[in-house]
């Protein structure tokens, strides 16, 4: 099942972003060579048109192939259905076609999840401090991060992200406020708690465990959280735009928090530890199909829309090899009043980006294999 979900969670978010690619150059007038689901090498193939629409062996990725994209043919130059002969603005138009249709997608889901869930997100862990631009922000400093091996919790039925909303009948919202409330009653502790992603309200008792000095805890790790609320008219009426747009901007606030980190630091372990590659997404997908508590299809469709908007981000930084570096040569070559970079060069260039992002591709899998 989880191996499913996330076979057709990747061929959704590749298909998208490469039918923008592609459906862009075909209206522009460029030939498209192949157009492939999957990594090389080719399982099945079949030719209609111009173009060849491909199964490929590894289920991780997708390309279009587009005449003219890497030419060194001077002939390419001329041919009307070359990419390299369109205007620079076509070009552009093309290569970022698949971040346009990724963010596209975010904001479709987003729409459906919203109109589900009464315009309000499931829990949100924050890594950082952040005040968010759209919405109104219900902040939550007691979301269950890590339960320990020694505590009562998991066997009573408390999970992962649940919110501990009261103990022993008083209302908590610090863990000093919880400790205070466990105490007074150490021989059996009643927590209330909303399910994540449920958000139904369920009651809980178990015993606590004593740490150094017979203190009593529940054994749990609380962390920060928000849930964003989207109450007026207008925040409805734009709810995918507003939450796309807020999210891309924790998005990028965080990743530039974990780099400040590191480089504090001088240790890579924040920004590696943020980062999943395949083997990554496959686990979450399986803590939510074990943990949605009813609603799965939310929880997946919340998932995939934050993905694609990951995906989207990702592909357009001026990284070698990536849309956004595509783009950048682009600039390049308006900065210089129209005169092409040197193709066989570019295409180096690009060839060595893939080398290295494939190379951390495998550093990657082999992190959330081990860790």
């Amino acid at each position: 099942m989880t191996l499913f979900i996330f076979i057709v969670i990747l061929s959704i978010l590749v298909l998208v972003h490469e039918f923008g690619h592609f459906i862009t150059a075909k209206k522009s007038g460029i030939k498209v060579e192949e157009f492939g689901l999957g990594i090389p090498p080719r399982a099945i193939g079949k030719k209609f048109g111009d173009t060849i629409y491909s199964l490929n062996w590894l289920p991780f990725g997708g390309f279009v192939r587009l005449f003219g994209e890497d030419a060194f043919d001077e002939s390419a130059l001329k041919d009307p259905h070359s990419f390299i002969a369109k205007p620079w603005y076509i070009r552009a138009l093309v290569i970022t076609a698949g971040v346009i249709m990724n963010f596209l997608l975010s904001i479709f889901l987003y729409y459906i999840f919203f109109i589900s869930n009464g315009y309000k997100t499931f829990t949100l862990p924050l890594m950082f401090d952040h005040k968010f631009t759209f919405g109104r922000a219900e902040i939550r400093d007691t979301v269950i991060m890590g339960i320990s091996s020694e505590s009562n919790a998991s066997e009573a039925g408390i999970s992962l992200g649940d919110t501990v909303l009261k103990v022993n009948g008083v209302s908590v919202t610090t863990l000093t406020d919880i400790r205070a409330q466990t105490a007074k009653n150490a021989d059996n502790t009643v927590v209330l708690v909303e399910k994540y992603p449920s958000q139904e309200l369920k009651e809980y008792s178990f015993k606590p465990i004593f740490i150094e000095n017979n203190v009593p805890v529940l054994g749990v790790n609380l962390g920060k959280s928000v849930v964003l609320h989207y109450d007026s008219a207008i925040e409805k009426t734009t709810v995918g735009f507003l939450h796309t747009y807020n999210m891309l901007e924790y998005s990028v606030t965080s990743l530039g928090n974990l780099f400040k980190e590191s480089f504090r630091s001088r240790n890579i372990a924040p920004v590696s530890q943020s980062v999943s590659g395949p083997v990554g997404i496959y686990n979450v997908v399986g803590g939510i199909i074990e943990f949605s508590d009813g609603k799965l299809l939310l929880s997946l469709l919340d998932f995939i829309a934050l993905l694609s908007l990951s995906l989207g981000f990702l592909n357009i930084l001026p990284i070698p090899a990536l849309d956004g570096g595509r783009l950048f040569f682009i600039l390049i070559e308006l900065l210089r009043g129209g005169k092409k970079i040197n193709q066989e060069v570019e295409a180096k260039i690009h060839g060595f980006g893939m080398f290295v992002l494939l190379g951390l591709f495998v550093l990657v899998t082999i992190k959330d294999v081990l860790y």
